[in-house]
């Protein structure tokens, strides 16, 4: 009787607890804390993500302009020019006069040197050039009045060849020096010689008593010019120049020259 009597109040006992254990849940494991971050210092900057590296296209060098070139090689070309000038001229017995004649003296003494200026001409030119530095040329000038008054002269006729050589030959600016071989094929005299009143050129000649018309022969010339010039393209040019010119035979004689002109090229 006693054993289930104790067995009895066992019994009561364990239904209450095995009724809390059905309905009691299980706890959630604990939540795993977070590190601590370490305090950063005031002054701190944020780090910046890495940039990439930015690529840099290659450098291509653009081909360059050719330079503006003023040499005159390939080309033909064609000169216009004013000239005047000053002539020097010694006479032998049988030149031309220089001067008026002087009826107060004898004809063995009258003028034998004379310097005047010279009547004003074009001059016109065409020459080829093969390499910068060296042009070669035909060369006329044309004289725009006549010299009767001095030497009874027609107006001046020249014909020349030569070659300009030139220094800086592919500058805009540029210096020329030309020698040059010529005829002078001025004919006279203007007016006959012939008696006439004193002081006209006819009667001066015939009474030197030694000038004919024999005394107006072709002339050989010689010649230097020198002069700036300015391409102002790779076709125009303008020049200055300045030079003397030898004669041998009508007079022994020089003059001093002055031209001013355009130079026309191409192609």
């Amino acid at each position: 009787m006693k054993w289930r009597t104790a067995a009895a109040v066992l019994a009561s006992s364990l239904v209450p607890l095995a009724a809390r254990a059905a309905d009691a849940k299980p706890a959630a494991p604990p939540a795993a804390s977070k590190p601590k971050e370490a305090p950063k210092p005031a002054d701190a900057k944020p780090k910046e993500a890495p940039k990439s590296a930015e690529v840099k296209p290659a450098a291509v060098d653009a081909p360059s302009a050719p330079e503006d070139t003023f040499g005159h090689h390939g080309q033909g070309n064609l000169r216009a020019e004013f000239l005047t000038g000053y002539r020097m001229l010694f006479r032998y017995d049988k030149s031309p006069r220089c001067a008026p004649y002087d009826y107060a003296k004898t004809p063995s003494d009258q003028q034998k040197f004379c310097g005047f200026g010279a009547a004003p001409g074009i001059g016109i030119a065409l020459g080829f050039s093969a390499v910068d530095t060296f042009e070669p040329f035909l060369f006329g000038r044309f004289g725009l009045s006549d010299e009767a008054d001095h030497s009874n002269q027609n107006k001046f006729l020249q014909v020349n060849m030569g070659a300009r050589l030139y220094t800086m030959s592919d500058s805009a600016f540029k210096i020329f020096f030309a020698p040059m071989l010529g005829l002078d094929l001025t004919s006279g005299p203007v007016v006959p010689i012939s008696p006439g009143p004193h002081g006209s050129p006819g009667q001066d000649d015939l009474a030197t008593g030694k000038v004919t018309s024999d005394s107006y022969r072709t002339d050989v010339l010689a010649g230097l010019e020198i002069g700036p010039q300015y391409d102002v393209s790779r076709m125009v040019g303008i020049y200055l120049s300045g030079g003397i010119t030898f004669q041998m035979l009508r007079y022994l004689g020089a003059t001093a020259d002055l031209s001013l002109g355009v130079q026309l090229r191409a192609p």
